[in-house]
């Protein structure tokens, strides 16, 4: 029997007369105890007040622990439990209170337990010595439960659980009153006990609705950056490859004088930066950006190598701020792990320099390798200033930076990202004050490969290269750098053009742009395939990801490269296609 949490004083009269009503009507079928309304009416009124009490409190704790006073205030029992059954019928204590404790082992009796839940009805036993299925009980016996009541908490058509009282040692009878008053007590804490686990789902609900809805943002923003991304990447990498284009340029003239030469290679360095934005955003948002195939990696081998590399400029780095810091390893031995060099690099690169950059004052940057059953960890510690919960929760988002102005905010999620790609993750560890650690977990795959070997770049011979491209600044910036190369060039803006001239003349290459209005990039690759299947293609793109071509027409691109591209890395590219056709 329930009732509301606040009632008017006419209604606290009506309550009260019907529970009265109650205790004079007896126990129930077959309890012949007489009932004394005039000793139970204080209790009852006391039970009213305990009731909208009840409702009014929404935790688990806190309602545990008022059940357990009012129980031990209504009914005089040494000992006390409430008892909630599992799903698989166990029984759970959740609140007990003996006069003599009890240490790992169940305080009641299963038995009474089980009678009650089968029974539904409270159970009030005066002498546990007259029942023959209880004498003999082990709880029974070890506890010496002498005189029991206990009564179900019933929600609809489940039982529970159970509030049970007991005496020990001695017999001391409850009266039918007690069994009664138990009764509806039983009745308001089985109704307040399942509205709180029902608050407690709904918390859990809401818990889970708010991560759901944070992923969705999460997801969402990552989005957004991705269609901002790959409307902007193809613009800005083409212009970005005029600057460093023009600046590559200039810096292979023998008369340029010092001054300039500081100039421009300052730009230069300037449009790399750029171009490194670009592509973390690309990486972030489309993928691996360079079509370099996956290896199987010494994990440990590959960091030390790098760090080895980084050290003197992490050192400069930070005497800029008057820092000075250590770079310490501890490489233990490594399985392999399937990466590219760029990927592994990458990572590493930017956990190192985040380190660096977290040092305030002089101290020790520590990386370091170990290996698990089926995964290898590369950690990044610093003695730095740490994080809060807050830093870290936002630590991977793009464009959250804790470096003020002077982070871009996309070296770790691009991390994040590649690492995910590599099927890993990356942990972090960090408080105020004690410094960060970044662990880059990826799982173990097999044995290394062998290295490939690096030779030296092959001597350009001649040749004829075909160039398209429909921005005019790329094709002349891309015109003039090949013909600096020492080879004969044909450029076009429109592919058509272009493909009428490769069938008129010969050429040993072809060097084309994917995104091109009317005849892509794509459908070039396609045509020259069925024409001339033997004519190598290289393929310059602002774009990420690989070519949208047939396997069949794949067959006949040699090379795909991102721009912006370097004067060095596209006479390599060149020579080597050439070197092998």
């Amino acid at each position: 029997m329930a009732y509301p949490m606040d009632v008017t004083p006419s209604g606290r009269s009506e309550a009260r007369r019907r529970l009265v009503e109650l205790l004079q009507s007896g126990g129930g079928a077959g309890d012949p105890r007489p009932a004394d309304p005039g000793g139970d009416l204080p209790s009852l009124e006391r039970l009213l007040e305990i009731s909208q009490a009840m409702n009014r409190i929404h935790d688990r704790r806190a309602l545990l622990a008022g059940l357990a006073d009012w129980l031990r205030e209504l009914f005089d029992a040494e000992n006390s439990a409430v008892v909630l059954f599992r799903p698989d019928g166990s029984p759970e204590v959740l609140s007990c209170h003996t006069k003599e404790p009890v240490e790992g082992e169940l305080p009641i009796s299963e038995t009474i337990l089980e009678r009650v839940r089968s029974s539904r009805e409270p159970l009030l036993i005066d002498d546990t010595a007259g029942e023959p299925d209880l004498r003999h009980q082990s709880s029974i016996e070890r506890f010496r439960i002498a005189s029991v009541l206990c009564a179900p908490l019933v929600v609809g058509e489940e039982v529970i659980g159970a509030l049970q009282f007991d005496h020990r040692g001695e017999v001391h009878p409850f009266s039918a009153s007690d069994r009664r008053l138990l009764a509806l007590f039983a009745g308001q804490a089985a109704t307040a006990l399942h509205n709180l686990q029902l608050i407690e789902e709904l918390d859990q609900a809401n818990r889970e609705t708010q991560a759901a809805q944070a992923r969705l943002v999460k997801a969402e923003r990552l989005s957004a950056v991705g269609e901002m991304a790959a409307g902007i990447a193809h613009n800005f990498n083409n212009t970005l490859f005029v600057a460093l284009g023009f600046c590559d340029v200039m810096l292979v003239q023998k008369d340029l004088d010092a001054d300039t030469r500081r100039a421009v290679e300052r730009i230069r360095t300037c449009a790399l930066d750029a171009a490194n934005t670009v592509r973390r955003l690309q990486v972030l948002t489309e993928g691996r950006a360079s079509n370099e195939p996956r290896i199987l990696l010494d994990a440990a081998k590959e960091v030390g190598a790098l760090v080895e590399m980084l050290e003197p400029r992490c050192r400069e780095l930070a005497g800029r701020r008057g820092v000075r810091i250590q770079v310490a390893t501890d490489l233990g031995p490594t399985p392999p792990v399937s990466a590219t060099e760029s990927d592994l690099r990458e990572i590493v690169t930017n956990l190192l320099f985040n380190a660096v950059d977290a040092m305030a004052k002089d101290g020790t940057i520590t990386v370091s390798t170990t290996a698990g059953p089926d995964q290898v960890e590369i950690a990044v510690a610093d003695q730095g200033i740490g994080m809060d919960e807050a830093k870290k929760k936002r630590i991977f988002e793009p464009f959250f930076t804790t470096k003020a102005t002077v982070g871009s905010g996309l070296g770790l999620c691009t991390s994040w990202s590649i690492a995910r790609q590599l099927g890993g993750r990356i942990l972090v560890r960090s408080e105020p004050g004690a410094g960060s650690t970044f662990t880059l977990v990826l799982p173990i795959v097999g044995k290394p490969d062998p290295a490939p070997a690096r030779g030296g770049n092959p001597e350009p011979r001649p040749a004829r290269i075909l160039l398209i491209d429909d921005d005019p600044q790329v094709l002349e910036t891309l015109r003039i750098l090949v013909e600096l190369m020492g080879y004969e060039v044909a450029d076009f803006r429109m592919a058509e053009e272009a493909l009428v001239r490769v069938d008129e003349s010969e050429f040993d290459l072809v060097i084309t742009d994917l995104s091109m209005p009317g005849v892509s990039g794509a459908d070039v690759i396609e045509r020259l395939r069925r024409r001339h299947p033997d004519l190598p293609v290289v393929v310059l793109t602002g774009l990420g990801g690989p070519a949208p071509v047939s396997q069949r027409a794949a067959g006949s691109i040699r090379a795909v490269l991102r721009k912006p591209i370097t004067l060095e890395v596209l006479r390599s590219s060149i020579a080597q296609v050439l070197a092998v056709n």
